[in-house]
């Protein structure tokens, strides 16, 4: 009985770990007066637009296990004409996700990301 504890409790942990979440779709939000959009795509990569206009950025997005609640890191990176990193933090809020953090920093060693000021807590809400 012993083993068979076990063995299920092993298994269990196991699904748990393997299991991440899964997001596809469009989600929008206002963000500083600008309608901002994610694109989730197949791959764990999504499409940024109207944050950076007319410039649209592809980026990665990863659950983020934080000492909170569970967040969505999606990094971004500049165009070759002015590069720079770019890291939108997201909380999950049912279906919508709610905008915590943005940071960002200009490419090179060294450089850590630096909190991007914005007004407000824009709620992300998929399109329909």
């Amino acid at each position: 009985m012993k083993k068979i504890t076990k063995r299920l409790c092993l298994l269990f942990l196991f699904f748990l770990a393997c299991c991440g979440k899964e997001i596809q779709g469009n989600y929008s939000a206002l963000v500083e007066g600008d309608e901002v959009t994610l694109q989730f795509k197949d791959g764990k990569k999504v499409l940024l637009e109207g944050y950076f206009s007319p410039v649209a950025l592809t980026g990665d997005w990863v659950e983020e296990k934080t000492f909170g609640d569970p967040m969505i890191w999606i990094t971004f990176n500049g165009p070759k004409e002015k590069p720079f990193r770019l890291r939108f933090e997201l909380k999950p809020d049912g279906n919508n996700f709610l905008l915590v953090g943005i940071k960002a920093r200009p490419m090179g060693k060294g450089t850590k990301l630096n909190p991007v000021k914005f007004n407000g807590s824009p709620l992300f809400k998929p399109n329909l």
